[in-house]
């Protein structure tokens, strides 16, 4: 299980610790139609452990409406329980095939959990070779590994997309700095099929040199799920630096992305991913970068460029920060932004 996975901030652990029959009883805030997803308190693995139940309760007490998680091995139904309690929504995680002699039994016996959750949807990211850290242009070293993955990744999809029909359980295939919008697309127009859509990470694609407008328009005809997430961005040597951030302090229209998106589909939910980290280095001006990425030609580069060169934004520096200071901000950019969602989006 990785860092996108169960986690926690230290009021959750209070509240876990009074126990779950107690957050009803609790002066909560009010409930945003937004959720959150495990992505952004990853700064709390050691405090929740493996608990989706105190997940919940915690994504409640911040203001959340659902959640965006796996399941932990905990018995499905109790946690359908606890969210039916709550009034909340769940959008499944899954663990997708590594390989195509993996298989699909594991795969579909998620799906079944998820339904039998109250889930109608999964996030499916597409895993990358170990020791690759889920960034293309940080994982391969070559066109032809790269593009070998990419091929093989694209299969795993088409393998699993039986399975989603047959359970009943939508697949939203994240663009998860993998794969470029155009190729995404690709793979969805190919299956044309209402089992497959993407879910939609505005700012992901920022280091495919995308911008963020350009991500939405192209996949709102596909979009099932949805991250928030505000962005930052700033030029450094080798190309630019990217980071959540603060909402409202950022390089992104938050809200003329989702309204992109949502003119697509009106009944689009979105889950709070704001991963508090230090910026990520996008080497986009090296050579080695384009060695494994899809083509871009040096004028739209050039746009790009620019573009962060207008945008730049102060970035955080968390690894700099005492512990209980990034879990104090971690909780403060979710609490923020789900508060934003209250009012913009529900």
């Amino acid at each position: 299980m990785d860092r996108r996975e169960f986690l926690m901030t230290g009021v959750a652990a209070g509240v876990a610790a009074t126990m779950s029959s107690d957050l009803l009883a609790q002066e909560l805030p009010p409930k945003s139609d937004c959720g959150l997803a495990t992505a952004g308190v990853g700064f709390h693995r050691d405090r929740m452990g493996d608990d989706p139940i105190a997940y919940i309760e915690y994504s409640r007490s911040l203001g959340a409406g659902g959640v965006q998680m796996g399941l932990g091995g905990v018995d499905p139904l109790r946690i359908r329980q606890r969210l039916d309690d709550l009034g909340m929504w769940i959008e499944g995680s899954v663990r997708a095939p590594a390989s195509l002699d993996e298989g699909t039994d594991a795969f579909e016996q998620q799906l079944m959990d998820f339904k039998t959750a109250g889930a109608t949807v999964v996030r499916y990211v597409s895993r990358m070779p170990r020791p690759g850290n889920g960034r293309r242009y940080a994982t391969f070293t070559s066109r032809d590994a790269s593009e070998a993955w990419l091929a093989e990744a694209n299969q795993i999809v088409m393998n699993c997309l039986p399975v989603a029909e047959r359970v009943g359980v939508k697949i939203a295939l994240e663009n998860h700095k993998d794969r470029s919008t155009d190729e995404l697309v690709e793979v969805l127009s190919k299956a044309s099929s209402e089992y497959l859509g993407a879910l939609v990470d505005p700012g992901n694609n920022i280091s495919f040199v995308e911008k963020p407008e350009y991500t939405c328009s192209q996949l709102a005809p596909y979009v099932v799920m949805a991250s928030m997430k505000e962005m930052g961005v700033a030029p450094y040597g080798e190309g630019l630096l990217l980071s959540e951030v603060p909402m409202g302090q950022g390089a992104t229209d938050q809200l003329a992305l989702w309204s992109i998106l949502t003119s697509r589909n009106k009944n689009l939910k979105f889950a709070v991913e704001m991963i508090a980290r230090n910026p990520l280095e996008v080497p986009c001006l090296t050579e080695e970068y384009w060695a494994v990425m899809p083509e871009r030609s040096a004028s739209d580069l050039a746009s790009f460029m620019q573009w962060v060169r207008e945008n730049t934004t102060e970035l955080p520096h968390v690894d700099d920060m005492s512990h209980t200071d990034q879990l104090r901000v971690e909780e403060e950019w979710n609490r923020d932004a789900i508060d934003w969602s209250r009012v913009h989006i529900s």
